[in-house]
């Protein structure tokens, strides 16, 4: 499959509601893109092939692991074993589709609200691409703890040195990936290795727009607004949101954010609500194939009572 921007992901079952959200974005503001979905269980590949995507191809587990990784595999938890396979997978991607110019792994809980494109227009001739966290007041902290960079998106042009950069990436994290975050070791999951890139590795680009990545630990310093039909952070347009923290609760409750209430409307009305008819929609789309398919909720009990939102039917 040959185009410009060759993105991977990463889903199980219980995250396919945020996926399926994703890709929608992906196909109204990405003109030419092809995305790879690695399926860790068999319900997510199952799941992804009731809809006719475009620009979309489900991998399964199997056509990827290799010995390294099994080894890994038998010492982690589920979720240490998904953040482990994220640039492996991101590696896969590079070297058994090599056409494109761009790759990138994307979570799937990004949403994005402009082109894609424009994370690569700032410096196209750089090998790789990160994102900084921009931590608010609230979340300063959290630099020792999660890192400078936040690897919801990690980009790479097609060059020997974004090659040995996620190849590198790779095997740090088979070596060591714990949801732990270990201030000693400068570790937490995949996240932290790429602190090293720009000193390790040349032509590292720290995206400089705060509409790329914008975030819970970050949204509350921008003001939000829309111009023209486009939301905007401050006076940047918004790339694409990471919807970190959003959590559902049932067909119609949503909480919005782990760790606070936002506050500000804008931010709700604008970013938030219209990815929550988005999740919605997706909900409602897969249970007509699938009634009894309800992976992904979390009950109330076990949220906190941060942001709870209720969709009116």
């Amino acid at each position: 499959m040959v185009s410009k921007y060759h993105f991977s992901t990463i889903v199980s079952r219980t995250h396919i509601f945020k996926l399926m959200p994703m890709i929608h974005s992906l196909h109204e503001h990405c003109r030419d893109f092809h995305l790879y979905v690695l399926c860790v269980d068999q319900k997510a590949y199952e799941l992804l092939q009731q809809v006719p995507w475009e620009h979309v191809t489900a991998v399964q587990l199997h056509e990827m692991e290799d010995p390294e990784l099994l080894e890994a595999k038998g010492g982690r938890t589920f979720h240490e074993y998904c953040w482990t396979l994220k640039p492996a997978f991101l590696f896969h991607v590079m070297t058994e589709y090599d056409e494109a110019e761009y790759f990138a792994h994307l979570d799937t809980d990004l949403f994005f609200f402009s082109d894609a494109g424009e994370l690569f227009a700032e410096k196209p001739d750089a090998s790789l691409f990160l994102t900084d966290h921009r931590n608010s007041e609230r979340f300063a902290s959290y630099y020792k703890l999660t890192g400078q960079y936040n690897t919801g998106f990690v980009g790479a042009r097609n060059t020997g040195e974004a090659y040995r950069a996620v190849w590198q990436w790779r095997q740090d994290c088979i070596s060591y990936c714990t949801v732990e975050m270990n201030e000693e070791k400068k570790t937490y999951g995949d996240q932290r290795y790429v602190e090293k890139w720009p000193a390790q590795f040349e032509d590292v680009h720290v995206t400089e727009s705060i509409g790329a990545n914008a975030a819970l630990w970050n949204i509350e310093q921008y003001d939000v607004s829309l111009r023209g039909g486009a939301v905007y952070v401050n006076d940047t347009p918004l790339i694409f949101y990471h919807f970190s923290g959003f959590t559902l609760v049932t067909e119609n409750e949503f909480n919005l954010c782990w760790y606070y209430h936002i506050d500000d409307e804008a931010t709700v009305n604008m970013i938030y609500v219209p990815y929550i008819k988005n999740v919605k929609k997706w909900i409602d789309e897969i249970q007509k194939a699938f009634p009894d398919f309800r992976d992904g909720f979390i009950p109330k009990y076990a949220v906190p009572d941060t942001h709870f939102y209720t969709v009116e039917t």
